[in-house]
C-alpha cells in the first residue's frame, strides 16, 4: 500500500511580504536623465516644474516624495492659478510632476501617484483657431525690419522663415547655420520638430536670400554649428558659446512688428505665421498630406483644421 502524502499548498504571491516593501526611492536626476537622452529641451522644462513643486512642498531628499497627498497637488495648483499663470503652463507643471511620480511607481519606490485624479485646468489648442493674416499684412510685415542694420535683417530673417516654411517658435529657436544643407544643390532647411523628429523642407529662394544677408552682415556663415538666430547683446554664454534667441524673445520680435504694422487680428501671434503658411499652401492646391509632412503633424486631421474650404487641399506664396 502506497503511503499518502499530505500535499503541500503553495505559498501565495499576495501574501509574499516581498511584493508589498517599497523600494529605495531613486535620484530624480535619473528621471530627468532619461528626458535629457530624448531631448534635452524636455528635461530642463522637467526639472524647472519639478524644482518649483519641490520648494512648494518642501522636499528635501528623495524619501520626502513618500509623504505627498493629493492635497499637497491640488494646494500647489491653487498657488499657481494665483500667480495668474495660464491654463496650458499650470497643465505642462502638473504633467512633469505626475510623470515623475508615475517613474517612481513603476519601480515600487511609491505604492500611488498623488496627481492621479487630480483635477487639471482645461487647455484648449489653438490648432485650426487661429486666424491667418491677410497676404496684404503678410507683406507689410516682412518689409517691417530695417533692411540695413544687424537687428533688422536678423529680424526679417525670422519673420520670412516663420511665413514661408511655417515652422513653430521652438523650430525657429533650434535651427542651427547648418540647418541650412543641399542636396544635388537644392537648399533644404533641416528642422527639429516635437519629440525630437526631423524634417527636410525646401528652402525658399527668397528665405535663403534674407539669412544669407543676416549671416553675412554678423560674419557668422561659417559658424556652422552656432544659432542661426542669436542674441545681439550679452551674446555668449559662460563657456563662449553663442546663445540663440529664446522663444520667448522670438515672440516679442514677432508681436513688435505686427503692431508696427498694425495688425488687428485678435489674439495674434506667432502661431497666426504658421496659420497663414498652412492657410495659404491649402488654398494653392497643395496635397493636404505634403502640407501635413511640411508641417511636422502626427496627425492629418490635425492639418485639416487649417482647411476652411469644402475641398480639401494646397503650396505657394502670394505675398
Amino acid at each position: 500500500m502506497i503511503p499518502m502524502t499530505k500535499e503541500v499548498e503553495p505559498q501565495r504571491r499576495l501574501d509574499d511580504p516581498s511584493y508589498h516593501s517599497l523600494k529605495e526611492v531613486p535620484l530624480e536626476e535619473d528621471f530627468i536623465q532619461q528626458r535629457r537622452n530624448r531631448s534635452e529641451k524636455t528635461a530642463r522644462a522637467y526639472q524647472v516644474d519639478i524644482n518649483d513643486f519641490k520648494i512648494f512642498t518642501g522636499i528635501q531628499k528623495s524619501e520626502d516624495y513618500r509623504l505627498v497627498s493629493p492635497k499637497h497637488v491640488a494646494d500647489w495648483i491653487t498657488h499657481l492659478k494665483k500667480q495668474k499663470l495660464t491654463n496650458e503652463t499650470i497643465s505642462r507643471k502638473i504633467s512633469a510632476v505626475s510623470s515623475l511620480f508615475k517613474y517612481y511607481c513603476g519601480r515600487s519606490a511609491l505604492k500611488d501617484n498623488p496627481c492621479n485624479n487630480i483635477t487639471r485646468p482645461k487647455v484648449e489648442s489653438n490648432v485650426g483657431k487661429t486666424d491667418a493674416i491677410s497676404d496684404k499684412e503678410a507683406k507689410k510685415l516682412l518689409d517691417a525690419p530695417s533692411p540695413s542694420t544687424l537687428v533688422g535683417l536678423r529680424d526679417r530673417a525670422i519673420l520670412v522663415t516663420f511665413l514661408f516654411h511655417g515652422l513653430r517658435r521652438s523650430e525657429v529657436k533650434d535651427l542651427k547655420v547648418n540647418s541650412i544643407h543641399y542636396v544635388q544643390g537644392i537648399p533644404y532647411l533641416k528642422v527639429k520638430g516635437k519629440g525630437s523628429k526631423t524634417r527636410d523642407l525646401p528652402l525658399h529662394p527668397f528665405s535663403l536670400e534674407r539669412i544669407n544677408a543676416y549671416l553675412e552682415k554678423d560674419g557668422r556663415t561659417g559658424f556652422l554649428e552656432s544659432p542661426l538666430f542669436c542674441q545681439l547683446r550679452k551674446r555668449k554664454d559662460p563657456d563662449g558659446n553663442l546663445k540663440p534667441l529664446s522663444t520667448n524673445m522670438i515672440y516679442l520680435i514677432v508681436m513688435h512688428y505686427a503692431n508696427t504694422v498694425g495688425i488687428k487680428i485678435e489674439n495674434f501671434h506667432p502661431h497666426s505665421l504658421r496659420a497663414t503658411f498652412a492657410t495659404n499652401a491649402l488654398n494653392n492646391h497643395a496635397d493636404l498630406a505634403k502640407v501635413q509632412d511640411y508641417l511636422g503633424h502626427a496627425f492629418i486631421g490635425t492639418t485639416k483644421m487649417y482647411d476652411k474650404r469644402t475641398d480639401n487641399l494646397a503650396d505657394s506664396h502670394t505675398f
